[in-house]
């Protein structure tokens, strides 16, 4: 039992140590022992035998990974073992052979910090077992009962539950060794036999497996940089003694000193040269940053941290757009987000939820400015005519949607005429042309009670009648806006 406690307190001291490993995604191949067990039939004795297999990981977060796993499983029923327990069962003496292959997905969870030269980890999932029981002495599938008492072959793609138990040494930055211990509970879906074979079948399948894992891609880390340089090992500062004169007070005597003029304050090697453990230009020592993404070369202040030019909270170096305005909200690729589509952004918005088509103005809520003064239409009518040409039916549409939000303002629609036929027949056909107007934005969703239609013909002339062009201003519909 003391042995165990020292072994375990060797590992959590070991597993303390951060060697900073920066991966995405592993590949591995694996091979280990499996055995199955757990049949209600005494007689089924099946000794570890080898596996072999591979599994693909996907590192999500920091300290949880998502694995896709397969292995190939063979294991002979020696009934001349005496322990279910053992190991290698002997071909000659087995009356039965398990093969399976084992497909897994699992999600494991760091128990330490992940970063570590040893780390443990605990994990949960699920998967499938293809099994079959073949006789040794001809490799043929047995036939034994179905469910519903019809002879079927022993064999069946069942659904398991695993749990697993792991511990990782991180050889090298992108090499690490896994040893593994996993518990296979075989649940019975996709197994249809006789109840009586059912239950006769192994329910468990225990598995060490030992893997060889290649890391790639680099780890996308979120903490603040400040986090990332209290978990930097402190590079080691030269103090040897320096015979002569040192210039820079680096503790390198100028005759050894291959950089005689470093800052004052920065970190240097046994040679007197900057370290710059980042390769952002900024040494170590005068670094407040110094776990800066290499991505950001380039693009520090010269403190060495990243620069955020809009202060958007996204660094210049992955901003998609560094030129936001001060105080807008940005999405994940630090872009600007407009909810109402108003060309205001979020966070500048002071009408956030605009109805879309709707002009705003410099704060995104909607210009009233149109409202302040008539709304003249200049319809080029066709003579008698009183429809609403194409162009003026757009400027309606637009003025609808502002009046749509803006439920008190109400309307007078006066339609007017040039001096061409006579004074009654004018009068009625300005009437009938503003009431086309009316007409057309009740159909827009303007209440009627909101709006009167005057026709006001041959009256307030806004240029000559001597001239078509002066008629052409003449024949128009003015709409007037009030509380």
């Amino acid at each position: 039992m003391k042995k165990l406690l020292y072994i375990f307190s060797f590992l959590l001291l070991f597993s303390s140590y951060s060697y900073g490993y920066d991966y995405t995604y592993y590949v591995g191949l694996r091979g280990g022992l499996s055995h199955p067990f757990g049949a209600s039939n005494d007689s089924l004795t099946m000794p570890f035998e080898s596996n072999l297999g591979g599994s693909i990981g996907y590192r999500f977060q920091r300290n949880w990974i998502f694995e896709f796993s397969y292995s190939k499983h063979k294991n002979y029923n020696d009934s001349t073992k005496n322990s279910q327990f053992a190991f290698n069962g002997n071909q000659l003496d087995a009356t039965q052979k398990w093969e399976a292959s084992r497909y897994s997905v699992m999600l494991y969870k760091s128990l330490n910090d992940p970063d570590a030269k040893i780390n443990m980890q605990l994990g949960l999932g699920t998967g499938l077992l293809n099994w079959e029981i073949r006789d040794p002495s001809g490799d043929t599938i047995f036939n034994i009962t179905g469910l519903h008492n019809e002879l079927v072959d022993y064999d069946a793609s069942e659904l398991i539950f695993s749990s697993s138990f792991g511990l990782n040494y991180n050889m090298t930055s992108k090499w690490t060794l896994t040893t593994n211990l996993v518990v296979d509970y075989l649940t019975g879906g996709g197994a249809e036999f006789d109840p009586v074979v059912k239950s006769a079948r192994n329910n468990y399948q225990l598995s060490a497996f030992v893997s060889l894992k290649f890391l790639f891609g680099g780890y996308k880390k979120t903490e603040w940089q400040s986090d990332q340089s209290w978990k930097r090992p402190t590079p080691t500062v030269v103090t040897q003694k320096s015979k002569g004169i040192d210039s820079d007070g680096d503790g390198i005597g100028d005759a050894q000193d291959r950089c005689p003029e470093t800052v004052s304050g920065a970190l240097v090697d046994k040679k007197g040269c900057p370290i710059d453990s980042d390769g952002d230009s900024v040494p170590d020592g005068l670094d407040h940053c110094p776990g800066t993404n290499r991505k950001a070369y380039g693009l520090v202040d010269i403190n060495g941290c990243p620069i955020d030019s809009d202060f958007d909270g996204f660094p210049d170096y992955e901003d998609n757009c560094p030129n936001n305005k001060k105080g807008a909200h940005v999405d994940e690729i630090g872009c600007p987000i407009d909810s109402d589509g108003d060309s205001v952004p979020d966070g500048l918005d002071d009408c956030p939820n605009t109805l879309f088509g709707v002009d705003v103005d410099k704060n995104g809520c909607i210009d009233l400015t149109v409202l302040s003064k008539p709304l003249v239409l200049n319809i080029d009518y066709l003579p008698g005519s009183f429809e609403v040409d194409p162009n003026n039916r757009e400027r309606l549409k637009s003025l609808s949607r502002i009046l749509n939000f803006v439920k008190d303002i109400r309307l007078d629609i006066n339609g007017y005429t040039d001096n061409i036929g006579t004074t009654v027949a004018n009068k009625k056909l300005s009437e009938k042309r503003a009431r086309r107007v009316l007409g057309y934005l009740v159909g827009l969703g303007i209440s009627a009670d909101r709006m009167k239609a005057f026709g006001l013909g041959e009256t307030s002339f806004v240029a000559p009648n001597k001239t078509s062009a002066g008629r052409a201003k003449n024949r128009r519909i003015e709409i007037v806006f009030y509380k």
